[in-house]
């Protein structure tokens, strides 16, 4: 399989140091960190490159509203740190429900985090050599289990949504 190499990745890499000094053996959720803002740019190029999650019109502040918040929790738990559970279903229920008034899928719920992830594996793959690897696969571990838990929650709340409304008189097939 040969890698494409962007323009935009290629200026990336040149502008980043070479050799040793290069070389910083950081934890995999401080690249995420670090990249962020990138992370969430190049997320939010892909979703608006999208035919199928372009169906529904939405603003790019409206697209992006949860993916800081859920890098930041990835982050977080990939480095141990406590996550207030009740914060993390509350802001997952919400971005479900959301989605679901915004004229979401489910399918489509799944694509915008398969989309995340791809990114987020490009922001490793082109920061691979200031990676510390004895960390990084349970750290990936965590952060993909972050981002699997938030869908499976944010699909339960889009399924309530949608079981709600199909049992409301005002809704029935007439």
């Amino acid at each position: 399989m040969q890698t494409v190499v962007t323009k935009e990745n290629q200026m990336r890499q040149e502008d980043k140091p070479s050799g040793p000094a290069a070389i910083k053996n950081q934890r995999m959720p401080d690249v995420i960190a670090e990249n962020k803002d990138w992370v969430v740019d190049q997320w939010l190029q892909r979703v608006n490159a999208n035919a199928e999650l372009t169906r529904v019109s939405l603003s790019d502040a409206e697209r992006r509203d949860h993916v800081p918040d859920l890098l930041d929790e990835a982050v977080a738990n990939a480095c141990g740190h406590q996550i207030r559970m009740e914060e993390r279903q509350r802001a997952a229920e919400s971005h479900g429900t959301l989605r679901y008034h915004q004229g979401y899928s489910v399918p489509m719920l799944i694509l915008e985090a398969q989309l995340l992830q791809d990114v987020i594996a490009e922001c490793l793959r082109d920061n691979v050599r200031s990676i510390d690897f004895s960390n990084l696969v349970a750290d990936l571990t965590k952060v993909w289990d972050t981002i699997t838990a938030e869908l499976r929650e944010s699909a339960e709340a889009f399924m309530k949504q949608d079981e709600w409304h199909a049992v409301r008189p005002d809704r029935r097939p007439r």
